[in-house]
């Protein structure tokens, strides 16, 4: 399969293709239609595409791209022709390295690998600074707030009347309702509902979801700073390469935390790419470029001149 189309609402298209192998694009909140998507958190989720290389990346989000009025977040501006602007030299370009994801918690050898790729991009011509993002460990929290609030928000819906799985032979209105989104929903789906609605509920408002609101204008500020020193910034996708099927399921803090680089760009509404940069014990690891706003370009083309570079482009991972 040469491409895929995901949602991105705090790294599932990012994550995904580091774990994979892949390069995946989460373009600027407003960027792409939301329109026929289910919505989890709607100030969050983004569509974006999947691809083996940034060039296949750069066709499929020149067509995925586009203002919709039957969206009312979709922003009217018009399309770069992505695919024709991946040649641009990369000398001179500024790369912040936030301090905040370089630290002495991160894997020796995926250091090393992020190491190595930025290097990469310095035989390109292109030049690293050390930046800061302050707010970044506040970013989790204020997510998960956010999100698990819209979500039982957005899902309220899917009540087995209008919308969604209808239980077999309630015997109540009551009784199709619980049975309804008891049947319907998985157990994570299920938990975010009931940390959104307590979120959302009376007393609890200003305490939680309003001040994780405050909290991702602050994230987004130390974004906008940061690019006033910088044209993109670099940093690990995930943690860890991929994990074992059901691994952290018994542990959702611990999956939670999987999301600690991805979560940011999506409370900021920025663009962000994750392409691979080598592998741990065959499992590939992710970097991840981020943008401005509606830098998808800049973005794609330093991912191509990097594949291009390190002659990734073409190839796939030696497990596929």
């Amino acid at each position: 399969m040469p491409a895929a189309t995901g949602t991105d609402t705090g790294g599932s298209i990012r994550q995904p293709a580091a774990f994979c192998g892949l390069v995946g694009l989460k373009p600027t909140y407003g960027r792409i239609s939301r329109w026929g998507m289910i919505a989890f958190a709607s100030s969050l989720d983004q569509a974006g595409p999947l691809t083996h290389t940034a060039e296949d990346a750069a066709l499929l989000l020149e067509v995925m791209s586009g203002f919709d009025n039957k969206d009312s977040t979709s922003i009217n501006q018009p399309v770069p022709r992505y695919s024709e602007n991946l040649t641009m030299s990369l000398t001179g370009l500024k790369i912040g390295l936030p301090k905040e994801y370089f630290n002495n918690q991160l894997d020796p050898q995926m250091s090393a690998l992020l190491d190595e790729a930025l290097s990469t991009f310095k035989k390109l011509g292109a030049q690293t600074k050390e930046i800061t993002l302050p707010h970044t460990g506040l970013a989790a929290p204020a997510y998960y707030v956010i999100a698990p609030a819209e979500c039982s928000s957005n899902l309220a819906r899917f009540d087995g009347v209008r919308f969604g799985h209808r239980c077999e032979n309630p015997t109540s209105l009551d009784d199709l309702y619980k049975r309804s989104r008891s049947e319907g929903f998985g157990e994570e789906v299920k938990r975010r509902i009931m940390v959104g609605t307590y979120a959302l509920s009376s007393g609890y408002y200003d305490a939680y979801y309003l001040k994780a609101q405050k909290i991702r204008q602050l994230i987004r500020q130390d974004f906008l700073a940061a690019f006033n020193e910088v044209d993109i910034i670099f940093a690990p996708t995930a943690p860890t390469p991929a994990f074992r099927f059901g691994e952290k399921s018994q542990d959702p803090i611990a999956m939670y935390l999987s999301d600690v680089f991805t979560i940011p760009v999506n409370l900021a509404g920025l663009p962000a790419l994750s392409m691979p940069v080598g592998f741990i014990n065959q499992l590939p690891i992710g970097g991840q470029l981020i943008g401005r706003d509606f830098s998808e370009a800049q973005l794609l083309n330093a991912a191509h001149q990097y594949q291009l570079q390190t002659d990734w482009h073409g190839r796939k991972p030696p497990f596929v």
